[in-house]
C-alpha cells in the first residue's frame, strides 16, 4: 500500500529532522525543487536532491536560534502541508521572535517533487535579518 501525501511529506521532515540528508533525498523526486519568498536572502528556486541541504546552512546562518517544532501534516492525494513553529534568533538583532511557517508540498509517484515555503510574516524575518 503506497504513503498518502502527508506520509511522504512527513518522512521527508521526519529525516530532515535527524539530518538524515540521504534518508531525505530517497523520498525527494529527481526534479524536486523549494520555493522561498523571493522577499528574504535565501530567496528564489533550490533546485535537486541536494537542495535542502544547500538551503538549510543558508537559511538558519541568520540565527543564533533555530528551533523548529512541527505542529501538524495534514494532505489530500497530491498535496500536503507542515505547520512549523519556528523559535529564532536574530543574528542582527538579537531578538527571539516566533514565526508559523506552513511548507506546502506536492507529490508526485510517492516522492516530493515540490516545496512551496509561506511564512506568517516575510517582512518581520527580512527586518530581523537585515533584507528590509
Amino acid at each position: 500500500m503506497s504513503m498518502t501525501a502527508a506520509e511522504v511529506l512527513g518522512t521527508m521532515y521526519q529525516r530532515m529532522g535527524e539530518q538524515d540528508w540521504e534518508g531525505m533525498m530517497a523520498v525527494m523526486s529527481d526534479d524536486f525543487k523549494v520555493i522561498e519568498p523571493d522577499s528574504l536572502p535565501y530567496g528564489g528556486v533550490w533546485e535537486g536532491k541536494d537542495a535542502m541541504q544547500r538551503l538549510y546552512p543558508a537559511v538558519v546562518a541568520h540565527f543564533d536560534e533555530f528551533s523548529p517544532v512541527i505542529k501538524e501534516v495534514i494532505g489530500g492525494v497530491e498535496w500536503a502541508a507542515v505547520i512549523v513553529e519556528l523559535t529564532l534568533i536574530s543574528k542582527k538583532t538579537g531578538r527571539r521572535f516566533v514565526q508559523t511557517v506552513t511548507e506546502v508540498g506536492r507529490i508526485k509517484d510517492g516522492k516530493v517533487a515540490e516545496l512551496q515555503i509561506h511564512y506568517f510574516d516575510t517582512a518581520e524575518i527580512a527586518r530581523e535579518i537585515g533584507n528590509a
